[in-house]
């Protein structure tokens, strides 16, 4: 109750925040990076790789074991996928929404939550440790993850990028046309050409739109899209030739806009 109650409140504040202004993309790439960085930090602590001293900021008798506070300061751990969600509640520039939204995330994860509970009252001492272990590398694995998300967004790749097939645009009077069929996984990479107004569509049958592809992010040009099943049409003009890599919202997805001289 502590969690969904906490993830609640601070979803209807970050959704309240973004009714007054809206966050720079850069700075919401920086969010995603700081809070990967702060998950692999604290994944390397509880593998004992790295040992920090702790510091008491105040003093008090004993500890505090009530359920309900520990559930209430969840909402303020640093984790990729609350983070992710907590910017999501910022985008959508409602109390209501925003609030709504990390509602659902924290139902969500209750299940998840239940069975890990059961879990370690049932394990006891050497069976603990190894689940804490456990636990570490899975925090480790999915704070890595994050952070070559993060860094994609950025334009840095940390693995090496698969070899992939560019979809050309082709020049249709003043326009240039490009088009793809939407995967549940990925966004396709394109070619398109410098100072030519681009229209791009793309093809999202039913079974394979989620809850990750559907909204799509063109930062360098400004464009935010939610998709919607059939042809959507996402216009814009490349001023500069180079890469540009466009993303689902949650940074999960990534796609590459290659922009090129036009022949002459």
């Amino acid at each position: 109750m502590g969690r969904v109650l906490s993830y609640t409140l601070i979803g209807g504040i970050i959704g309240g925040i973004g009714t007054v202004f809206s966050i720079h993309p850069v700075i919401m790439r920086t969010l995603l990076v700081f809070s990967s960085i702060l998950m692999l930090w604290m994944s390397l602590q509880m593998l004992g790789i790295i040992k920090v001293r702790k510091f008491c900021w105040f003093r008090k008798k004993g500890k505090s074991r009530n359920p309900f506070v520990i559930g209430l300061l969840n909402g303020l751990m640093p984790c990729g996928p609350l983070q992710a969600m907590q910017l999501y509640a910022l985008s959508t520039g409602s109390i209501l929404k925003g609030a709504f939204s990390m509602f659902l995330f924290g139902i969500g994860t209750v299940p998840l939550m239940f069975l890990s509970g059961f879990i370690l009252n049932v394990v006891k001492g050497n069976g603990r440790i190894l689940l804490n272990k456990i636990a570490a590398v899975l925090i480790l694995i999915l704070s890595i993850a994050m952070l070559n998300r993060g860094l994609l967004s950025f334009g840095i790749h940390i693995t090496v990028p698969q070899k992939s097939n560019y979809i050309s645009s082709i020049v249709m009077e003043k326009e240039q046309v490009v088009e793809f069929t939407l995967s549940y996984d990925h966004y396709a990479d394109i070619i398109v050409k410098n100072n030519i107004p681009v229209k791009l569509i793309i093809h999202v049958p039913e079974e394979q739109l989620t809850g990750c592809n559907n909204e799509i992010v063109f930062p360098d040009f400004h464009i935010q899209k939610e998709l919607v099943v059939g042809d959507n049409i996402i216009e814009f003009t490349p001023t500069k030739t180079g890469d540009y890599l466009y993303n689902c919202w949650m940074n999960m997805i990534v796609g590459n806009i290659k922009v090129i001289e036009e022949e002459k």
